[in-house]
This record gives structure tokens, sequence and C-alpha cells, in this order.
């Protein structure tokens, strides 16, 4: 597509047959007249800073459809600055409405040199307040929060994203206390994460969308996708996680977008059958990581769907921008497309939480690989000018080669959960995350025996150096048979047929691989028995 990055992602976004109206549209303001972002007015050279976010999301409130936005604060950074959530919604539905509309919930600059998420929701919040995708919101309400690192965001650097294509200056990846964010759901130790936690259960979204760019192996898509990779998920949300997938890739390569499941090539002795040298030095296309302490992980375990947006470093600012901005809003009109879908299997998934038998999943591998085309590209490598680094280029659409594809994990383990879980003199800290995450728990009051399981500590094993402020702990040991034990008034009950039952088998489990305990959380209670007590028989 010829001309300058902006022409090009005009033409992009004006031909979307996404943003195709069904419903007639409000009238709509002047190309000349609506607020530009940053790198709109620089020709994409640079990126927005948070004070350009807020006064550009505030000009929206002068075109048609204004008054469908509104900003709030759900809370501040480590450094004090606010972190703005833009709702938008159209007028509240009628008392004829059936069912409240579904709520998506989508996240930028979680790590703030990755910055195409946060310019791709100003785009879209622009694009309906001038009065496009009126559709979408006689079905959805939408919480768009572009600039989550805000901290971040504003310590700009040449070097922060060295090899990307664009813009020069971008925000760093922690947050201002050196903590990466998308490292920290399940410890919660920033200000950040625990204001998004607060808004996930006061919004209770049925979709959540993180923004990112990788900078990994060189493809030939301009953005890649996952939905959520923990075992234990529900298999519904599973289920309809992948099926809004399958329609966003089929909608992006209508607009000439190449996308795929997010991974990285990689040659293994392994290849994923569980026989270490069954197939030695084998190419494929790995994914990342199964742990909750990534966001979308994460989210999946609170029974909704969760997608992670990978744009590809080596395009242009420009077109990356305009990928990621076309799969929200390809998600979006899937999600609005299959709601009844969505809504029954996070209801699927809530019962089955209330019931017994409900197994955790652990010593988690690499599922199966399937034998799959992926798109094996190439760069083009820039010198880097005086002061600055070497960018690399996108070159070609990349050339499909059939390979293995490992784009899920499986458990090869699995317990039962009990009817409750005991701890035995909780901490403040533990109490303070079980809260923070939604964990239904009470103090017991008076002393009780229970009949209960616990787990002998053979052997702990953690790392010489931290990791994001903590020593993970890795606990090996044995269970032994249940027995009649006293707990003591003061001791922490949390039932296991909860409504985040899984989550909280995976926060305080024994086996867990990312619980409170691999974050030290148990760590002073932990001698040679684990604290927490799975009760097998409350009274």
């Amino acid at each position: 597509m010829p001309g300058s990055p902006w022409t090009r992602l005009l033409a992009l976004c004006a031909t979307s047959a996404l943003g195709a109206q069904t419903t007639p549209p409000a009238p709509t303001a002047k190309l000349d007249d609506l607020p530009r972002t940053r790198p709109e007015t620089t020709e994409f050279r640079e990126t927005s800073s948070a004070a350009d976010v807020l006064g550009f999301l505030r000009a929206l409130s002068a075109l048609p459809r204004g008054d469908h936005l509104s900003l709030d604060s759900i809370g501040q950074t480590h450094e004090g600055r606010d972190l703005w959530l833009l709702r938008i919604a159209a007028p509240a539905p009628t008392a004829k409405d059936a069912e409240p509309r579904l709520r998506a919930l989508v996240l930028g600059n979680i790590h703030a040199g990755e910055v195409e998420g946060k310019e791709a929701l100003q785009l879209l919040a622009r694009e309906f307040a001038a009065g496009q995708h009126q559709d979408l919101l006689a079905d959805l309400e939408l919480y768009f929060l572009p600039v989550y690192n805000a901290d971040g965001n504003e310590r700009l650097g040449r070097q922060n994203r060295p090899g990307q294509n664009g813009p020069e200056w971008t925000g760093q990846r922690p947050n201002a206390q050196g903590l990466d964010l998308n490292r920290d759901f399940v410890k919660a130790d920033a200000p950040e994460t625990r204001a998004l936690l607060a808004a996930f259960t006061r919004l209770d979204p049925h979709l959540f969308v993180d923004l990112h760019t990788t900078n990994g192996s060189y493809h030939g898509y301009h953005l890649t996708y996952a939905p959520s990779l923990s075992p234990n998920v529900a298999p519904a949300v599973a289920a309809v996680s992948r099926a809004l997938l399958d329609r966003a890739t089929a909608a992006m390569a209508q607009q000439g977008f190449a996308t795929f499941d997010y991974g990285n090539f990689e040659t293994r002795d392994w290849d994923g059958s569980g026989a270490p040298e069954s197939k030695p030095g084998v190419r494929g296309w790995y994914t990342y990581d199964h742990r909750p302490r990534y966001g979308v992980n994460y989210f999946a375990l609170r029974h909704r769907v969760a997608i992670l947006s990978e744009a590809y470093s080596n395009c242009d600012f420009a077109t990356r921008v305009a990928a990621t901005r076309a799969f929200v809003l390809a998600l979006l009109h899937g999600a609005a497309a299959d709601r009844q879908r969505l809504r029954a299997a996070a209801r699927a998934a809530e019962a089955a939480a209330q019931q017994p038998g409900q197994r955790l999943g652990f010593d988690t591998t690499f599922a199966a690989p399937e034998s799959l085309p992926v798109l094996v590209g190439a760069v083009d490598t820039v010198p880097a000018p005086p002061g600055g680094s070497v960018r690399h280029v996108r070159k070609g659409d990349g050339v499909p080669e059939v390979m293995p594809v490992v784009r899920a994990f499986t458990a090869r383990q699995f317990r039962t959960l009990p009817a409750a879980w005991a701890i035995r003199e909780p901490s403040a800290d533990l109490q303070d995350r079980l809260r923070r995450h939604g964990i239904e728990c009470t103090v017991l009051a008076a002393e009780r025996t229970v009949r209960a399981e616990r787990f002998a500590v053979a052997k702990k094993v953690k790392p010489k150096r931290p990791y994001q402020g903590h020593q993970e702990l890795v606990l090996h040991g044995t269970w032994g048979a249940a027995s009649d034990v006293a707990l003591a008034a003061g001791t922490l009950w949390v039932p296991a047929r909860q409504r985040f039952s899984m989550l909280a088998a995976q926060l305080l489990e024994a086996e867990s691989e990312d619980s409170l305990s691999s974050w030290n959380f148990l760590e002073a209670a932990t001698g040679d028995e684990y604290p927490v007590l799975r009760i097998q028989a409350p009274d």
C-alpha cells in the first residue's frame, strides 16, 4: 500500500470490513476536525505520553457520540499517576432488554515499550465518538485502559526496544518499582495490579484482551495471539476462546493481515510427546507459558475469555497500530455475534466450580505438537543512527513451512480439590492477596476438629538470585493419609466450592506451579509441613 504510514493507516481503517455500519450512523465530523494522536501528528515518529492520551480522550467528548464516552480513574501507579479507564457505552438498555450487555476490557501498554495497543485504543475510541461501530454498542459495553504502565510510559529512551521498527523513543518495560506487570498477577505487589484486580471484581468483564508487541522470532505475521494457556481453564471457556480466535483470524485475513498463534522458532530435542530423545533436533513453533502470573492465563481462571495480542515489532509502527486496531475490532465483533455462547461458557464454568470432583492439573508440559504451516519471515537490518540502535524491518510476507506447532499445555498429574483448605496462623499479606483475588474465606472463631491431609515437605528449592522482588520457591514432598486435626481459633478457612475454586487451588495447593507459596507468602510458616491443610470432612 503506497503512501506515508499515516496515509496507509487511514486507508486500512476506512476499508475495514468490520468498520461497516449495520445500523444508521450518527452524524460524523470531518476528518480534519477530528482530534489526532501523537503518532498521527508526527508521521508515526513518536508515541503518546500519558498526558497526550488523556488530552486526546477528553477532546473526544466534542464529537457527535462523545456522550457515549466517560473517563474514570481506577487507581494510581507507584508514582501517583492516575490509571484512566475509558468506558464506551450507549445509553442504558431499557426494561425490555432480556440481558445486560456483554462487557469487554481491553488493556494497553502493560509493557510501556510495546506502544501499539495504547495508540490503537485511542483510534478506536475516536471512531466510537465519531459515530462508527454503533451496532457493537447494542450488544457490548466497552472498557479501554490505554496506558496501564503509566510510570514506565514516561521513561522514554532509545534503548528500551532495541531493534524495533520504530518509534525511536518508547517507554520502559517494567513499572517504576522495576516490576514486570505481566508477571505480577499472582503476587499482586504493584499498585497497578491491585487496581486492575479491583476493576476485574467491579466490572466482571466477559472478555479481557491484553495488547503487546513481540520482538522474538522473525516470522511472516502482522500479529500473533494466544488464549489462556493454563491447563486449568474450564473446558467451555477454552472452547469459546478458540472459536473467537478462529473467527478473528478469518476477519483479519479479509483485511490483508496475516495472524497465527503466538510462539517462537525453537529447536528442541523433545517433541512434546514425553520422550526426551524421541526426535532430536526438531525445529518447531513453540508458545510461551501456562502460569497465571501472566494476565491472560490468570484472567481465564476467573471463568472468562482472555486473549493475548502480539503485534510484530518488525512491521512499521503504523502497520502495527492498524493490525492491533483491526484485531481488537474483530474480537469485539466476534464477541457480540457469539455473546450467548460466551455467557453460557461463563455460567457452565461457574456452576462446575460449585460441584465436587474438580481437579487441579500440575506437572505441566507442552501438549503434543500439531503439524501446521508456519510463515517463516526475514528482515532487513537498518544501521544504527548516532545515539540510536539498529532497526529490523519486516522483509516480504514470509514463506510457509510445515513444522511441529506447540500452542498448548497439558497437565500430567491431577489432584482432586478437597472440601476446603485451612491455613494455620495466616499472615496479613496472605489474607490480603486472597481478598484481592476475590477468594471467599473466613477466620475460625473457635477451635474445630476436622479430617485433613497434610503435605510433608522433604525439600525446598530456591534460586540464588531474586526474581521480581521474590525468590521463587518450589516444594518437594508427599501427602500423608487423612487424619483428625485440631484447628485453633484464628485459622483461615477457604471453602473449595466457591466461584473461583480453581483460582483458589492455584493459589494455595502445595503442588501448584504458580501459587502464593511460590512467591514466598507461606514460606515463614513452611517448616517440615506445608501450612495449608486439605480438609476432607468438615464438620
